[in-house]
């Protein structure tokens, strides 16, 4: 039965380029044997894998760590899967970190240009974490989900999901005051004009945020009103009047720079 043209094409393509196709499934089959260890050869400085197991290809970590201006930042127990016949394309990793309540997981790929691209990504954390290394005295629960995000050297490039700050409060020194549930719709690429959107909306609560969070190409700019019982009060007021302008509902917040 003669074959067809296409068929003819496949055959001498493998003919023609059968010791490069070899070498290929030779690599792949050597990477895949190679224990999980082999990639703390690879890893920088500041991420630290304890406890290995498995291969390059799918393996985990008990504990990882890592180092964000001096201090420990606990990532927990790490899994990975990796699909190499999705290296020049798609999102060949399948990453997971646990840590108590403290999750990631997302596909991630990256292009030849650098651009690292995270896809199904879902984030959850308690907002104490960040404390570890920022002053901030803000409480709750940050989640997150998004369908993809773009990083790249200088910094994010697009994003598109949302952000959920829950049971949020303020830790002041003479006690801590409830604020609400809120959440954040992110959407848009730095380098429009627009740059990255985040639209603020208060879900409940006492303190009623409406505004915007905005990134461009190494700028920010955040423009936000507060109303409600907790905008109103005299302490609070106080404890925000650094970055707040008042208001006769409350205050406004408006801030810009450059990163």
């Amino acid at each position: 039965m003669p074959r067809s043209g296409w068929q003819v094409r496949e055959v001498n393509w493998l003919i023609r380029h059968h010791r490069l196709l070899a070498a290929a499934l030779l690599s792949t089959f050597i990477l895949s044997q190679m224990p999980a260890r082999v990639l703390t050869t690879f890893l920088p400085a500041t991420l630290t894998l304890s406890g290995l197991s498995g291969s390059v290809w799918s393996g985990q970590a008990v504990r990882a760590w890592t180092m964000i201006d001096g201090k420990p930042l606990m990532l927990g127990r790490v899994q990975w899967q990796l699909q190499p016949w999705r290296l020049c394309w798609g999102s060949p990793l399948t990453l997971t970190s646990e840590w108590g309540d403290q999750i990631f997981t997302s596909r991630i790929g990256m292009g030849l240009s650098g651009l690292t691209v995270l896809r199904d990504v879902s984030v959850n954390f308690d907002t104490s974490v960040l404390r570890e290394m920022f002053p901030l005295y803000l409480g709750g629960t940050l989640s997150g989900s998004f369908e993809r995000i773009e990083v790249e050297q200088a910094g994010l490039r697009q994003a598109q999901g949302t952000v959920y700050l829950q049971n949020a409060i303020w830790t002041a020194n003479s006690g801590d005051i409830p604020l609400g549930d809120y959440r954040i719709d992110v959407a848009g690429n730095a380098g429009s004009a627009d740059g990255i959107v985040g639209e603020v909306v208060t879900e409940n609560g006492a303190l009623v945020l409406v505004g915007d969070l905005n990134l461009s190409m190494g700028a920010y700019a955040v423009k936000l009103s507060a109303t409600g019982p907790v905008a109103r009060d005299d302490g609070f007021r106080r404890a925000v009047s650094m970055l707040a302008t008042p208001t006769a509902e409350g205050f406004d917040i408006v801030l810009q720079g450059q990163l």
